[in-house]
């Protein structure tokens, strides 16, 4: 006696992981991945709210970690998909590369720490004013070039 495959139960082996539909995984997924990023936004804006704390003592032993927390920033944005923010960090840690090598501005940093600020509160309509600030922190990081 032959029997021929079951390509169906295959199939339906195949769109379960475990004893759960791939599709039911998926959706929980996707569930417990919006959940993290409202807890990453809050993480995020803690970041920020730190970093300005930082950047507003203006203390030479505050140097090292302005940069660390730009990186966390660079991180929880980025998880959170809010893109203006990330570049403005990116930003904040290149000019901060920069100035570690040659003569330190505060006021280099400060704009960058408020541009974040700022950046966080936008709406994803000021998308104009987005790019007009980060031309702007751009300028600050060519300047620093020079």
């Amino acid at each position: 006696m032959t029997t021929k495959p079951n390509h169906n139960s295959l199939k339906r082996k195949l769109a379960k992981v475990g004893k759960l539909p791939v599709d039911e995984l998926a959706g929980r997924s996707q569930l417990n991945i919006d959940l993290m990023q409202d807890e990453f936004l809050v993480v995020m804006r803690n970041q920020i709210e730190e970093l300005t704390d930082l950047v507003q003592a203006k203390d030479p032993a505050n140097i090292r970690s302005i940069y660390e927390m730009s990186s966390q920033i660079i991180s929880s944005a980025s998880f959170v998909k809010a893109d203006w923010v990330s570049r403005a960090a990116q930003s904040l840690c290149e000019v901060h590369e920069i100035m570690s090598t040659s003569k330190w501005d505060w006021e280099a940093i400060s704009v960058h720490g408020k541009t974040i600020q700022l950046l966080a509160t936008l709406e994803p309509s000021q998308e104009a004013v987005s790019q007009s600030l980060l031309e702007g922190l751009g300028s600050v990081v060519a300047a620093k070039r020079a």
